[in-house]
């Protein structure tokens, strides 16, 4: 069997294979869990082996041996405040745009169901603004990718270390007109689990959900709290207290190539990495017990993104876009110190195992209470309750 499906359960589900195959005999599909997987058509499969040479798990993309490191904020803070954390996704976004080009990143459908898609106007960037903790489905978005190179188009395309990876090794050569940025990812959780919980907090609210926001700014700033609305009501929580999110932030829920990714390391794979700049404010306490600040003045409550500058062609980008942004130097040691996944993929939990039993059924309610149950620290919950107005004069006071 040389075809994609000796990749088993490594499989990260970037759709690569589905759009390289020259007979048209893979298709992407659920799996048992809502995972999108491969799945062959071996009566017309003739074992060319394109797949497995075009796949990002089974064959290495180009990558990055030492980023430059930054912590950086847009100062348009309008706009950084409806991103996840600093807001630099959108400067390089328009960049691009400016030059007649094309932006792809991940969106939620009509249905709340996150897709890439590709924007050509400034007008659409706030579609793919916000985290989104689930799979994206990239279907039919390299071909369109190389559509648009063939057609000597520039193209941003922003994605997961996979789906970078997966575009990659998907067009097989450098391109110019090409600029990569990788998010730094935990893992992702099943599309069907993340569609049933939809559908679910729809329920709660007394009505279809028209929006979902894993990382809303509004009440509490730079943070991990959610916005679930649908058009009358809404709820916002601190993430940890939420059942989805919860099982999201530790790692319960992700897909089994997740725990063994091979992206999750300082050999970048995008042209510049992206993240959240966890514990900016914080001091670090290493060996000796010595205290060594991060960057506790450059903190913002509105977020704070960290950068990684990983190729001469990211470069040109960030230096292109730096008199837009307020920047500071950074390490990898700092970077990396509040931000595993820089360093090693998420650890696989034991309720792994069984925590997509009956999440497809009919009794959802009850799959919610059993199976992502938690429990919440009353201190903690206190503590994140705090508005932000109310923490702005706490410090003050303090």
């Amino acid at each position: 069997m040389n075809n994609i499906l000796q990749l088993g359960k490594s499989c990260c589900g970037c759709s690569g294979c589905e759009q390289i195959c020259p007979k048209k005999c893979i298709t992407i599909q659920p799996d048992s869990e809502g995972f999108l997987c491969p799945v062959v058509d071996e009566s017309k499969c003739v074992d060319c082996g394109l797949c497995v040479k075009h796949c990002p798990i089974m064959t290495d993309a180009k990558r990055c041996d030492e980023p430059k490191v930054y912590a950086a904020k847009y100062k348009d803070r309008t706009s950084a405040f409806k991103s996840t954390s600093g807001g630099l996704f959108i400067p390089l976004a328009k960049e691009v745009l400016a030059r007649g080009g094309v932006v792809f990143g991940c969106a939620y459908d009509e249905n709340l169901v996150a897709r890439h898609i590709a924007v050509s106007n400034e007008s659409e960037l706030y579609k793919l603004q916000s985290s989104k903790y689930v799979q994206s489905d990239t279907r039919g978005i390299y071909k369109q990718v190389k559509t648009l190179l063939a057609d000597d188009k520039y193209v941003l395309f922003s994605g997961t270390g996979c789906q970078v990876a997966g575009l990659k090794t998907f067009l097989n050569k450098d391109c110019e007109k090409l600029l990569t940025v990788d998010i730094v990812c935990h893992g992702v959780p099943s599309p069907a689990l993340f569609k049933n919980y939809v559908d679910y907090m729809g329920r709660k609210l007394g009505g279809k959900l028209t929006s979902y926001n894993f990382r809303s700014k509004e009440k509490r700033g730079w943070d991990l709290y959610y916005k679930a609305e649908n058009g009358k009501k809404s709820k916002s929580d601190y993430g940890f207290f939420d059942p989805y999110y919860s099982a999201f932030l530790y790692c319960k829920t992700y897909r089994e190539s997740c725990y063994e990714c091979k992206f999750a390391n300082k050999n970048r794979v995008g042209d510049i990495s992206l993240a959240d700049f966890w514990g900016i404010q914080k001091f670090q306490h290493d060996f000796y017990c010595k205290n060594r600040k991060f960057h506790p003045d450059f903190y913002d409550e509105n977020g704070v993104s960290l950068v990684l500058v990983n190729t001469e062609k990211g470069k040109d980008y960030f230096d292109l876009i730096k008199d837009r942004l307020e920047i500071i130097e950074s390490d990898y040691e700092k970077a990396s110190a509040m931000n595993s996944n820089l360093v090693v993929a998420s650890e696989r939990p034991a309720c792994r195992d069984t925590i997509y039993d009956g999440f497809d059924g009919l009794d959802f309610d009850s799959y919610v209470k059993t199976k992502l149950a938690f429990k919440v620290n009353p201190k903690t919950k206190i503590k994140k309750m705090i508005p932000l107005g109310v923490k702005r004069v706490l410090k003050k006071l303090h």
